[in-house]
């Protein structure tokens, strides 16, 4: 805009009064009353003969002063439209819900900078139908752009505006894989760790699957076969509120839900033997692929799952009070004084529930049980399933309980696939947890050569990634800011119900 002619009242073409909002003072609202000057222009070429005076200290906005503008931004930053509205309104704001949108979506974009190391993942839309992308960076902690959609081209885009990335997270997508190829060449690609052992429990679990008389027998070594009769169901100990009969309701339906998964394993087996695609096993079954997959190689049923007690704050004092009550203590308050002392800090209502059943029982002719029920964490008399096994298989040495070590004794001395697939899933979470990329070579070298299926299988899914594996087990970087981000994603989306869209959602991610 043209200077000004200087001297007071030179080049002035009129006044007029401006009317400019600004917070509320006591909870009432506050207009301030400006006199402000009309110009002439100077410049014949100008299209604007008259130009009025601005206020960038006061008012930027025309009719808002600058402080309630960055309230107005602030608040629909982080509520979204009619949410923001009614806070303003409870703060003595008059503003539409409209018009916080838009002021959000005209808000001046943040500054991306130098991202030398970048975080990538994707996000949902709408969860199984469309995703978007975030990008992330990780040297700085924040969120430097989205983009609408989850495709090679709109990543390659955008690494081609910044080719100062020298690091780059990802997971296991192809999509990111090769659109970081594409857009930086000389970045290093760097696997998140996370996924890496997600994907080793997967696979373990997978095969564990396969392993299932082999699991049972080791967890029960010699044990009678279930007995399903009203008499194994009264062995348990009394529990306070939990009659008999709800057990046996819930085992019920158990068998009920195991008999439908019995089907549809046999359905899987019949359509795969027959050499029917996977996809069109999902398609005629009406299952996942992840069913299929689990169920295709399993050459007997899956077996049922066996229904556990709720824990119980007073598990570990039940043989006491059980012991104490056929000795002849019939009070209950006396009891509860007891495990006090002995460390009971809960409600003495429990132990009250408690010794009411054993009235009951004795009053019915049923002794209670001295047995207390399995310890949390126990695979003694259970079948433990696969992703339990797996979970074993993953755990560090020294957090596994000895009975716990019992048992993998038990399972990898039975098979010798189990043994090489333990040793070669700790090797391997050893070098996640110590980034120790230098002994991926050896490792697979290793792998290939096991009798465990699953593991060559895993280690020739590496193979065809190792540069950014070994990258993984080597550098500090990680996609866990990403996931962070991506789960305030989400906050931020829900709560923009009534008005929302990429624009606002993007403005309101920089933002955050």
């Amino acid at each position: 805009m043209p200077a000004v002619r200087p001297g007071i009242g030179e080049g002035v073409h009129s006044h007029y009064r401006r009317n400019v909002a600004d917070l509320p003072r006591h909870g009432v609202s506050v207009t301030l009353c400006v006199r402000v000057r009309r110009y002439f222009c100077d410049e014949p070429s100008c299209e604007r003969a008259i130009f009025c005076e601005r206020l960038p200290d006061v008012a930027a906005r025309a009719r808002k002063t600058g402080r309630l503008d960055e309230a107005l931004l602030a608040i629909v930053l982080e509520l979204g439209g009619r949410a923001g509205a009614r806070l303003a309104a409870e703060l003595g704001l008059v503003v539409g819900r409209d018009a916080l949108v838009s002021r959000a979506k005209g808000a001046a974009p943040r500054d991306e900078g130098k991202v030398r190391v970048l975080g990538v993942d994707d996000f949902a839309f709408r969860k199984g139908h469309t995703y978007g992308t975030v990008l992330v960076d990780l040297e700085r902690r924040r969120v430097v752009d989205l983009l609408p959609e989850r495709s090679q081209e709109g990543v390659v885009a955008w690494l081609k505006r910044h080719p100062e990335v020298e690091f780059a997270a990802r997971d296991r997508s192809n999509i990111y894989r090769e659109a970081l190829a594409k857009g930086a060449p000389t970045a290093v690609q760097v696997a998140d760790r996370w996924h890496l052992l997600h994907n080793l429990a997967l696979t373990l679990e997978e095969f564990l699957l396969q392993k299932r008389p082999t699991l049972r027998a080791a967890a029960m070594p010699g044990a009678e076969p279930e007995d399903r009769s009203d008499a194994a169901f009264a062995s348990g100990p009394i529990m306070p509120n939990r009659p008999r009969n709800h057990d046996r309701k819930l085992e019920d339906a158990a068998w009920k839900r195991h008999e439908r998964l019995v089907r549809q394993w046999e359905d899987i087996r019949r359509l795969y033997l027959a050499g029917a695609d996977l996809r069109d096993i999902c398609r005629r079954l009406g299952v996942s692929p992840r069913t299929v997959y689990r169920y295709k190689d399993l050459t007997e049923p899956p077996p049922r799952p066996v229904y556990k007690r709720k824990a119980s704050v007073l598990d570990p004092y039940v043989p006491y009070l059980v012991k104490r009550w056929n000795e002849g203590c019939r009070n209950g308050k006396r009891l509860y004084r007891e495990i006090r002392e002995q460390g009971y800090r809960n409600s003495e209502e429990t132990c009250t529930h408690f010794v009411s059943q054993l009235r009951r029982a004795e009053a019915d002719g049923k002794p209670p049980s001295s047995v207390p029920r399995a310890r949390r964490g126990s695979v003694a008399g259970l079948s433990p399933s696969s992703k339990n096994v797996a979970a074993l298989f993953m755990r560090r040495e020294e957090r596994l309980s000895e009975e716990q070590k019992e048992y993998l004794g038990r399972l990898c001395g039975a098979d010798e696939a189990l043994t090489d697939a333990r040793r070669l899933t700790q090797a391997f979470a050893a070098m996640t947890r110590n980034l120790e990329g230098g002994k991926l070579d050896g490792w697979l070298e290793e792998a290939e050569a096991c009798a465990a299926p699953a593991i060559r299988r895993f280690a020739a899914g590496l193979k065809k990634d190792t540069a950014a594996v070994r990258a993984g087990l080597t550098e500090e970087w990680s996609n866990g800011p990403v996931e962070g981000f991506v789960h305030k994603l989400k906050l931020l989306k829900r709560r923009g119900y009534g008005k929302a869209g990429f624009d606002l959602l993007r403005a309101r991610v920089l933002a955050a």
